[in-house]
């Protein structure tokens, strides 16, 4: 396919108002799209702050909308919502997510069944009732973010790291469905990127994981992302050392080998 062009465009993003999703927002701003951003209810003067930003730095259009993905009713909340605002929406990005770190018999499993509504649920709805509207028109992109953690079990997060799993499987296997159609289904896979996602609550400040990949910027993420989505990479891991790693080495060591090093190096580092 050609590259995509997002100046004129409607982008929706999930998650906005910190991390990647705020970082992918002012990139599509500054590529001339126009801005739908979602979040929680608790979030909206974040929201309302950073469509101020966006809209005087930008000259775009914003739109913004505090919804709980986690709930039964909330993918379809939003969508009503956004739809009666924005009927066309050529760009989903499905950002929002959640962490819950410790041993999984261990931490309390309402929790864990709300990463799985946030994360595989909400994710799964939104990307169903927008790609029929897509696949209508024959146009359109659904960026995924997902991670490389998707690639290999995290053990001390491990529903996490599944639901990544599943998002990269579904999206892989739908973006083979529609390729055909002017719609692309694209992940963007980063490592540990420094975003609230993985600061206070119960994920640690230190993994003895960080002494090999760091933690990434946000916003060099975001850019990479906006980038990668315009040349229509289906999937897109930031950094040659994360690819070697996660896509190269799983490929030539066991099963076995890789669960014994996600263990340790996982694990909180004292």
């Amino acid at each position: 396919m050609s590259r995509y062009e997002l100046k004129g465009r409607h982008a929706l993003i999930t998650g906005a108002s910190s991390g990647i999703g705020k970082e992918l927002s002012r990139c599509f701003a500054k590529e001339g799209a126009h801005c739908v951003l979602a979040a929680h209810p608790s979030e909206m003067s974040a929201l309302a702050a950073l469509a101020a930003e966006l809209e005087k730095s930008h000259g775009i259009k914003t739109w913004f909308f505090g919804v709980d993905l986690a709930v039964e009713y909330g993918p379809i909340k939003l969508y009503d919502e956004v739809k009666a605002h924005v009927p066309v929406i050529d760009v989903l990005v499905n950002n929002a997510g959640m962490m819950v770190y410790g041993d999984f018999h261990q931490v309390d499993i309402t929790r864990q069944l709300t990463l799985v509504h946030l994360n595989i649920r909400a994710l799964m709805l939104l990307m169903h009732m927008f790609l029929k509207d897509m696949s209508d028109r024959c146009d359109g992109r659904i960026l995924n973010v997902s991670s490389v953690s998707a690639f290999q079990p995290t053990v001390h997060h491990a529903v996490y790291g599944a639901s990544k799993a599943f998002v990269q499987s579904l999206s892989e296997a739908v973006h083979e469905e529609v390729r055909r159609s002017g719609v692309m289904v694209c992940t963007l896979n980063p490592s540990y990127t420094n975003t609230p996602l993985i600061k206070g609550g119960d994920f640690p400040e230190r993994l003895w994981w960080y002494a090999v990949s760091g933690l990434s910027d946000p916003a060099v993420i975001a850019q990479k992302g906006i980038r990668a989505l315009k040349k229509g990479k289906s999937l897109y891991i930031p950094g040659l050392k994360n690819w070697i790693i996660h896509i190269l080495l799983q490929r030539i060591s066991s099963r076995k080998l890789i669960n014994y090093i996600s263990y340790y190096a996982l694990k909180r580092r004292l």
